[in-house]
């Protein structure tokens, strides 16, 4: 069995490795989604052309 270490007495490699199993994968990353813009949908539907 391993001995208890602090955190704050780990090694930067070590504490990279235990962040890394707390961290949770994403299925997708959330930055990069893409919201579309409600108010352009509604700027073409307003639209109106009198020549047609």
């Amino acid at each position: 069995m391993k001995k208890f270490v602090s955190r704050d007495k780990l090694s930067k490699k070590e504490k990279r490795i235990k962040n890394s199993e707390k961290r949770i994968r994403w299925d997708f990353s959330p930055v990069s989604r893409i919201i579309p813009n409600k108010k352009k949908k509604m700027e073409k539907k307003i639209h109106f052309d009198p020549d047609e």
